[in-house]
């Protein structure tokens, strides 16, 4: 027989947890049904612990302004200490158990598993059934786009969790993607002495925004020291030797020792 409960909410990402914690608030019976971490994208492989990582990337980039405007410095980056407060202060290892309690201390049930919509206002979970006598709300966010560049799908590519949870900095990268993460992500791992490419089929970065905005990030980029290609795509992706060797459509080679998809999301 199935449970019951007045509202089933699928997904608990930032949406789903304000609709969760709202209507459990209010007193409705509820389900939370989540397949990763409640929370989402944002507290885990987003927003928060990408900003740890940009704060302590700006420390080494104002630090080494000290030479030439106040007196002189030497300056060594040094990942450990980054991906360490990631892990125990942003995401506790990647563990949601007290965003789990929280939930449940405001009413809600939660699930944690895959849901699927079996009929009206009936879903079904690792075998077992719910029904609401509400409705569901489906807020299962997004996932990374992938191009489907020729190759691409047999190399160990990087999405943004893969940066976000990285314990090394690898000594190449070359990024799919010049909008905001993408560009975030570049800038952080070239301060920490990564060789950054960055590959924008648009004819200039943040293509998203006014074509000033793009063109003057691109010369600060540049200005870093980071490789910057706009115009022009990936025709093609494989392994070699050390990495990962890409074909831009104009017949020029890249190669890296990673490489960063970031070009959007769906």
């Amino acid at each position: 027989m199935a449970e019951t409960y007045d509202l089933i909410v699928i997904g608990m990402g930032v949406g789903g947890e304000e609709v969760a914690g709202r209507t459990a608030t209010a007193g409705l019976k509820v389900l939370a049904v989540e397949k990763k971490l409640v929370g989402g994208e944002c507290p885990y492989w987003g927003c928060v612990p990408s900003k740890m990582m940009i704060r302590a990337g700006d420390t080494l980039a104002e630090a080494a302004r000290v030479t030439g405007l106040a007196g002189g410095t030497q300056i060594s980056s040094d990942w450990a200490p980054v991906a360490k407060r990631i892990r125990d202060q942003a995401t506790d290892n990647w563990n949601d158990k007290v965003a789990v309690e929280r939930h449940e201390k405001k009413g809600s049930t939660v699930i944690k598993g895959s849901a699927r919509i079996v009929g009206p206002r009936a879903v079904e979970i690792d075998g077992d059934r719910y029904e609401a006598t509400t409705g569901i709300v489906i807020a299962t966010g997004t996932e990374p786009a992938i191009p489907p560049v020729k190759g691409l799908d047999s190399v160990p590519y990087w999405t943004n969790r893969d940066a976000i949870e990285t314990e090394r900095v690898p000594a190449s990268m070359i990024v799919m993607g010049g909008g905001a993460v993408g560009l975030e992500l570049a800038q952080v791992f070239h301060r920490f002495g990564s060789r950054v490419t960055v590959v924008e089929m648009a004819d200039h970065l943040l293509p998203s925004e006014e074509p000033e905005n793009g063109a003057a990030i691109q010369e600060a980029l540049t200005e870093e020291g980071i490789e910057v290609h706009t115009g022009v795509g990936a025709k093609g992706v494989s392994s070699s030797t050390g990495g990962i060797e890409m074909t831009l459509g104009d017949g020029r080679t890249l190669r890296s020792e990673r490489l960063l998809v970031a070009t959007g999301r769906k």
